[in-house]
């Protein structure tokens, strides 16, 4: 089968507004007649595909978007995949830029969450290619998609996965949790109840395979951890999707930084779906602990963003927070100081924090000192807080996978 595209623009965008379908139109149209330069995608893919799912491309050329309707590659045999694409003639010399991912029965909600890799799953660069003249072929191996490698760097402890609806939002989006059970754990034994760590962006903390750019760690970190006598915990990570940076983001008034790629904010509604669905079905069907006191939230760059918004917000429910890398500069300046001072702030009932950054991340370093002051200002427990930056740290997995076990020690007293 021939898809005819025409290619009518061009933009260069970032993998973090790529992931965003919705900052951006398609550029292209239906041509029934056409000449221009033509190329014909060739994939050789690593496993043979269920017949109800399918595999995409998607591009600077199709607006980044996976579930654009015309981005089908057709199948040729078990593992090999092919479109032909057409193109304007203005357009020879540009350069394009894509990704083939794998699309389940189905899939309307978190397109790129199987999106090609590496070989161990993680994370790799947009292809390229430049456009000339004529017909062309270009031929891509993929190496993996994502949480459909068949392998894993989980070494301590279970994983369990649920889908859990989101009834807050209107389109009928439902999400991926990740339910991390130490070593030892047994759904029987109801007289060991567990702390529970809520984390945001779930495919990155636990394996390789499924994280953006690596991972934090965590099974490994809490079973050495229990291996030096401590209890053990649950985590439960919240799968992030295409709509990560509206998610995360409460309806603050936002910089021209954040305003170019947080175009619909619903972190109240998130931060509720969390609150509100995600605990109680914890509670419910697993040995947890429920008190605020030994419950805790914690993310990193907007994941920082929505713990500090739902320590203080929910004092009630969460008693320490772990905010690493904040990212408050997409927002209005003073935005922090604001938000803290809304809130009712008690000497003796709030959350305690670790905040963190990176030296080498400048836009965001300003914002530990920065929370930590406007925090004491208004009342808060100094002793609650504990701060660090790391000169020598970017922003990026392998920073939040070391800080993480110094920052979670502190939290919960071990």
């Amino acid at each position: 089968m021939k898809n005819k595209y025409l290619f009518v623009g061009l933009t260069m965008v970032s993998l973090l507004a790529a992931c965003d379908a919705s900052n951006s139109q398609s550029s292209l149209f239906y041509s029934s007649v056409y000449d221009g330069p033509t190329i014909i995608f060739k994939a050789n893919i690593p496993i043979d595909v269920a017949t109800s799912s399918n595999v995409v491309i998607a591009g600077n050329f199709n607006s980044w978007n996976p579930l654009e309707g015309n981005n089908i590659l057709t199948e040729i045999d078990a593992y090999n995949y092919q479109i032909t694409i057409e193109f304007d003639a203005t357009l020879v010399g540009t350069t394009l830029e894509y990704k083939y991912v794998l699309l389940l029965e189905d899939q309307t909600e978190g397109p790129w969450t199987n999106v090609e890799g590496s070989t161990t799953g993680g994370e790799i660069g947009n292809r390229t290619y430049t456009l000339r003249e004529g017909m062309q072929t270009v031929n891509d191996t993929i190496a993996s998609f994502k949480n459909n490698t068949g392998q894993t760097t989980l070494s301590r402890g279970t994983l369990r996965k649920v889908v859990l609806d989101m009834p807050l939002y209107t389109d009928g989006r439902r999400r991926t949790i990740r339910i991390w059970l130490p070593d030892g754990y047994q759904d029987a034994d109801t007289s060991t109840r567990y702390p529970v760590l809520y984390m945001h962006d779930g495919q990155n903390l636990f394996d390789a395979y499924t994280g953006f750019a690596g991972e934090w760690g965590i099974d490994e970190t809490i079973g050495a951890l229990m291996d030096l006598g401590y209890g053990g915990s649950i985590v439960v990570g919240i799968d992030n999707s295409s709509d990560r940076l509206n998610e995360l983001s409460p309806s603050w008034p936002r910089s021209s930084a954040g305003s170019a790629y947080i175009k619909n904010p619903s972190g109240e509604k998130y931060a509720s779906f969390i609150v509100d669905v995600v605990k109680p079905y914890l509670d419910a069907n697993f040995n947890t602990n429920p008190s605020r006191e030994t419950t805790g939230i914690g993310g990193s760059s907007m994941g920082g963003v929505m713990s500090f918004f739902m320590a203080l917000q929910y004092p009630d429910v969460f008693g320490y927070g772990m905010l690493f890398s904040t990212a408050m500069y997409v927002y209005e300046a003073n935005m922090s100081e604001t938000f803290i001072a809304s809130k009712n702030v008690s000497a003796t009932f709030n959350p305690r924090l670790y905040i963190y950054a990176g030296g080498q991340e400048p836009t965001i370093t300003r914002y530990v000192d920065d929370i930590k002051n406007a925090l004491i200002d208004v009342g808060y427990l100094s002793s609650h807080i504990n701060t660090h930056i790391d000169p020598n740290r970017g922003h990026n997995e392998a920073a939040w996978a070391h800080y993480f076990p110094i920052a979670y020690r502190w939290l919960v007293n071990f």
